[in-house]
């Protein structure tokens, strides 16, 4: 797509009144494909966000269903939901709001097989979103993203504690900030990481509030006005205040410094 049309020229116009995105970001979100994995309390807003702003190309990952207890933040989900995979109900729902939007969905745990297909068939590289509550997942989504060269967005919230960071895994991004690391500097592999959602707790709005900057870091990404790569953002939803801290590569890291992803990545499938 090189035009807009006119409705579409009114439908985006207030983010084409930005002066660093205009017309040409604009197309470049809409030009833009993008990769979703986890559809719980933040993947499902954040693909929410993107269909709004114009991305035509999704891939919505995840093996879970809806249950009760998901409806308090993961709002495009209703009672009459529940049993049901949400990939399959995001994309439903999507649909129907933004019928111009092309979305696939996997209902699966995510696999290296998924990307390798994913990259085969794409001629531009997709923006990867890891909306996930689980370490051993994080780290094989970072894993992939390091091995193909992709923009990471990753997001995650437990209890009052939320935090992001986009790493641009691609060649441009590495030469523009190459001492950023990766999840694996940020959280070695010997960590013990036991909290999650399902046992610290969450409230609604603590969860969007990461999956909205979650959003927002890849709507300027793709339009090209982001400028934070590298930079761990940290919430704190008791007290409202952010900290943020630059990431650095860990000189040991197997992943992004002694580029040996190629035997890390041969875990099993079922990772996620």
């Amino acid at each position: 797509m090189n035009i807009l049309s006119d409705q579409q020229y009114i439908q985006y116009s207030r983010t084409m009144l930005l002066s660093d995105i205009g017309e040409t970001g604009q197309l470049a979100i809409m030009n833009s494909s993008v990769v979703i994995i986890g559809m719980g309390g933040l993947g499902h807003l954040v693909a929410h966000y993107l269909a709004a702003a114009g991305v035509q190309h999704m891939l919505l990952i995840d093996h879970d269903v809806i249950e009760l207890s998901n409806l308090p933040r993961q709002l495009l989900f209703t009672a009459a939901d529940i049993g049901q995979t949400k990939v399959a109900v995001t994309k439903r729902v999507l649909n129907r709001a933004y019928p111009e939007i092309n979305i696939n969905t996997i209902a699966e745990k995510v696999t290296a097989q998924h990307f390798y297909q994913l990259i085969k068939r794409k001629v531009t590289k997709p923006l990867v979103f890891d909306c996930t509550d689980n370490f051993k997942t994080r780290q094989f989504i970072n894993q992939l993203c390091v091995e193909h060269k992709l923009t990471l967005v990753s997001g995650a919230i437990s209890g009052y504690q939320g935090q992001l960071f986009c790493i641009d895994f691609s060649d441009s991004g590495s030469n523009l900030h190459p001492n950023s690391g990766c999840y694996r500097c940020l959280y070695p592999l010997d960590m013990t990481i036991t909290q999650n959602c399902t046992r610290a707790g969450v409230l609604g709005p603590a969860a969007g509030i990461i999956a909205s900057m979650q959003a927002l870091v890849g709507i300027q990404h793709l339009s090209n006005t982001f400028t934070q790569y590298g930079i761990l953002h940290c919430f704190n939803a008791k007290n409202l205040h952010w900290q943020h801290a630059h990431m650095s590569q860990d000189p040991d890291c197997a992943v992004c410094h002694q580029q040996s992803v190629t035997q890390l990545s041969e875990q099993p499938n079922d990772a996620y």
